[in-house]
């Protein structure tokens, strides 16, 4: 399943998706059209992916079932919804985004796909009271990708859980194992290249971590 399906359908039978940062709005018409949501809000900050989105929506005669909203994060949006998707960018960006509008997610379903950083999303999402209920991982024209599922719930991840995945430690995903394999790689080489003692033994805690996590 490619990213946009997958992402879709993570928001199945919802009565409202909320796709923040929606670009090409790709996400919400096809969980409109395939997966069975009632209603969609395409949400931007700037007016170029808005015009994308808009069009998307139109061809798709969906203009009377998605709003297409200027926004910042959820600041201009007053309509309800129980699904908010945030897809595509950077993970500080994510948790920005979310904390700056506790009062609107906080008992939403989120779908997370943070391009980086996906510790600091996780950290955040524990703090604020999210339970993490799954987490998918895939390639796609050779880049990695996490998606991360939360709903409120109060719990307590480890460090290690932060840092990879609490579901994706217990589900080890073939592009989970096939990214982390790649990336020791990367490290040996760091390893076998530097001169620096302190790099080496940062580098090799890396690699012991790594393979704790995908053994």
């Amino acid at each position: 399943m490619d990213r946009i399906n997958l992402l879709a359908s993570l928001c199945e039978g919802s009565e409202c998706v909320c796709d923040v940062g929606c670009d090409h709005a790709y996400v919400v018409v096809k969980a409109l059209l395939d997966y069975n949501c009632k209603r969609g809000i395409a949400a931007d900050l700037n007016v170029g992916p808005l015009s994308s989105a808009e069009e998307t929506i139109k061809n798709k005669n969906l203009l009377d079932r998605i709003d297409i909203i200027l926004s910042d994060g959820f600041k201009a949006i007053s309509k309800d919804f129980d699904t908010a998707v945030l897809a595509g960018m950077g993970g500080n960006l994510i948790k920005d985004i979310l904390s700056d509008s506790l009062d609107k997610i906080k008992d939403k379903k989120l779908i997370l796909e943070p391009n980086n950083d996906q510790m600091v999303v996780r950290k955040f999402l524990m703090e604020s009271g999210f339970r993490i209920l799954d987490e998918y991982a895939i390639f796609e024209n050779g880049k990695y990708y996490e998606i991360i599922v939360a709903k409120k719930g109060d719990i307590t991840y480890t460090e290690n859980e932060l840092k990879f995945g609490p579901i994706l430690l217990k589900k080890k995903p073939e592009a989970f194992i096939s990214y982390y394999n790649r990336k020791m790689d990367l490290l040996m080489r760091v390893i076998d290249t530097t001169m620096d003692p302190l790099t080496k033994m940062q580098k090799q805690k890396e690699i012991n971590d790594i393979i704790s996590a995908i053994k």
